[in-house]
Formats: structure tokens, sequence, C-alpha cells
């Protein structure tokens, strides 16, 4: 079954109270076995829409990820993000299809994961069919790993977008050489034909965690 997700970016607006928020939510994750696959990483906004902090939560299953939001155990770690955070959050469907490369090995707290955290309108279906095909190329020779490639998603804070896309790399350098080639910049030039999308690279999770911006 495909694990489920929630993706967050936000903007912090009361640093001081967000780290009572931030200790509250690491320890509800813990204590429900949920797991971080991006809590707060070093990141590079390439294109669309920024805040200046971004998680992905890994949950069992996307109808977890959607129910959780509501549970009364969560309601108070809510309230204190809602407090101190302008927040964007759905809860996203994970992929469980065929891939084009191997799972990239677990990072290290010095060579962390790279990830594409995307968030796209499509405002031309056939055309971004197109994308996903000069897309490949590149993407089997960086060695990139779906997590979320479109799928079911539920907004449950603030302003989204229709599709979710979280690619893995094997580390940050990776990620953004994948970026630049050659190879995905003529099907990036497809994908801004054919869509509009918030893209940002960054670190993933290893237990160690920058302070918050």
């Amino acid at each position: 079954m495909a694990k489920g997700y929630w993706f967050l970016n936000l903007d912090v607006v009361n640093p001081v109270d967000y780290i009572t928020y931030r200790e509250a939510t690491f320890a509800y994750a813990r204590s429900h076995g949920f797991r971080y696959v991006i809590r707060g990483g070093d990141f590079e906004q390439l294109e669309g829409i920024k805040r200046h902090r971004n998680v992905l939560v890994e949950l069992p299953s996307y109808e977890d990820a959607v129910t959780l939001y509501d549970a009364p155990d969560y309601r108070p770690v809510r309230d204190l993000r809602g407090a101190t955070a302008i927040a964007d959050l759905a809860a996203v469907e994970g992929f469980d299809g065929p891939q084009l490369s191997p799972e990239p090995p677990e990072g290290t707290a010095d060579n962390p994961r790279g990830y594409w955290m995307v968030k796209v309108d499509v405002t031309d279906p056939d055309r971004y069919k197109d994308y996903a095909a000069a897309a490949a190329e590149a993407f089997t020779e960086y060695g990139a790993w779906f997590l979320v490639r479109g799928g079911r998603n539920h907004l449950l804070e603030g302003h989204g977008r229709s599709r979710y896309v979280v690619t893995a790399f094997k580390d940050v350098a990776t990620a953004r050489a994948c970026y630049f080639s050659p190879a995905y910049q003529k099907a990036r030039a497809i994908r801004q034909e054919a869509s509009v999308a918030d893209f940002l690279i960054i670190s993933g999770y290893t237990g160690r965690e920058l302070p918050p911006a």
C-alpha cells in the first residue's frame, strides 16, 4: 500500500512560540511512528511561490494523512502551528508504481539526500504528458526516485495546487545537477508550456535539523 504524506510549506511569524510547536509536532510524530523525510533543511527555490520552511512527513497511508489532521490529539498541535506560522498543508498520496531508478541510499547527517518538492497546476494535460516523457532521460541519468508523483491530494490548510511531486536523489548536488542538466532543461521548457509550478530543491532530514529561519 502506498504511503501518505503531509506536504507542508510555511512562514514562521512568531519564532519564539514556534519552538513550542516544533517540539510538540516532533513528539506527536514520534509517538505515532511517523517519519520525517524533510524537516526544515537547506533549500533553493527555483520556481514559483516561496515559503521559508518546508516539511514532508510520512504516514502509513493517504487515508491516515487525511483523517489524522482532525484527530482530537492532533488538534492542539495544529492550533500551535496556526498561532505561530502561515502554512500551506496538503495530504498527498505516495507513489507505488514502477520506478526509473533504484531507491537512493539513506542520507547521513553530513551528506543528506536531496529532494525536489514540487506543486503543479497543469494547464495543458496532453502537453504535460510530453514533459513526463522528455524528463525520463534526466531522471534515469541522475537516479531520480519518486516518493510522490501525482496521485490523490487533499488541501488541509492554506493554498495548494492540483498536483504534487516529491523526487529523491542520492544528495543535494545530484538533485541540482539533474535540474540544470541539458536533458532536464529541455523537458522543463515543455513543462512551463503546460503548467505552473512551485519548485524547490531541499536537503532531507537525517536527525539533525538546522534552526528555523
